[in-house]
């Protein structure tokens, strides 16, 4: 199953709304599992850059197929490899916390993610609600 217009938009529709009841104006990207760019909202007042930074720690999201909160566990041990994994040419990473997968019928099928909640913690929050706290399957 391809991840939907309908389905991206409800995803952001949710992490307005988490990002609102904590008090932050965020953007918010959701991207397929491709790392292809479905959706994107900047909320008033959200720093110009954010919609960029939401996109990268999608892409970061769905490409490794786990949260960048685990991801930047994962990866704080692996500098040089996640330097060489963020510039490469075609693709924008970021592995900060502020991503989570969007599984439908137990399947990643794309990523949401979320800058501007400073600390990243609650882009965390913001971006696991509008996933909508999904089980992640693992993939390896």
């Amino acid at each position: 199953m391809a991840l939907t217009l309908r389905k991206a938009l409800e995803c952001i529709d949710k992490g307005i709304a988490k990002a609102r009841e904590l008090g932050f104006n965020v953007a918010i990207a959701v991207v397929d599992e491709a790392g292809h760019l479905v959706a994107c909202h900047r909320m008033d007042e959200a720093f110009w850059v954010t919609p960029e930074i939401a996109r990268a720690k999608a892409n970061a999201s769905a490409a490794f197929r786990a949260t960048t909160q685990e991801l930047e566990e994962r990866f704080t041990k692996r500098p040089l490899f996640v330097g060489n994994v963020a510039g490469l040419n075609d693709y924008q990473f970021v592995f900060g916390k502020g991503a989570v997968p969007i599984v439908e019928d137990g399947r990643i099928v794309g990523a949401v993610g979320v800058s501007g909640a400073v600390p990243a913690e609650n882009d965390h929050t913001i971006a696991d609600a509008a996933a909508g706290h999904p089980a992640i399957p693992k993939s390896h």
